[in-house]
């Protein structure tokens, strides 16, 4: 029954993470960019909504219940189940998921976040910051789009390999 449960969370809740996080940076993000100043209340909503708490919730769910699943997988025996192809698959889309978490957390979303702030502060200098700060954030953004999506694809066959 835990099995169950795990791997329903983690397939749910990494697909919530994967699914969003493409929308807002290959959809969503490159509309608000056309929008202009509009764009700052939609992003007013966004944080009203609270995706920048909600986000990283998602994230850690799929991490931990993948990292449990993971460990069961392996009855114990870790190294016999690296030694197999679907093992090595699993563990290289976690550790790529994880690294793609600690970019979204640590580096990316405080970029974010003072870029709002900054948007909000109605200073024609401060938006010109905030600009900067959101491409910057965008070319993040993909990058961790893209390692999600690569975790996708490897946990998606590994079982297979």
């Amino acid at each position: 029954m835990l099995t169950l449960v795990l791997r329903f969370s983690h397939v749910f809740f990494g697909a919530l993470w994967v699914g969003m996080m493409a929308f807002q940076i290959f959809f969503l993000g490159p509309a608000l960019s056309e929008a202009g100043p509009d764009a700052g209340k939609v992003m007013a909503g966004l944080m009203k909504q609270r995706i920048p708490v909600i986000m990283p919730v998602i994230a850690l769910i799929a991490l931990v219940s993948g990292m449990w699943l993971f460990q069961r997988l392996s009855g114990g025996n870790m190294a016999a189940l690296m030694a197999t192809p679907m093992g090595k698959g699993f563990a290289w889309g976690g550790a790529i998921a994880l690294l793609a978490f600690l970019i979204g957390v640590v580096v990316m979303r405080p970029i974010m976040m003072k870029s709002m702030t900054l948007m909000q502060s109605g200073d024609p200098a401060q938006r010109s910051e905030a600009q900067r700060l959101q491409a910057r954030a965008s070319t993040l953004g993909k990058l961790v789009s893209w390692m999600l999506l690569i975790t996708l694809g490897l946990m998606a066959v590994a079982r297979y390999l």
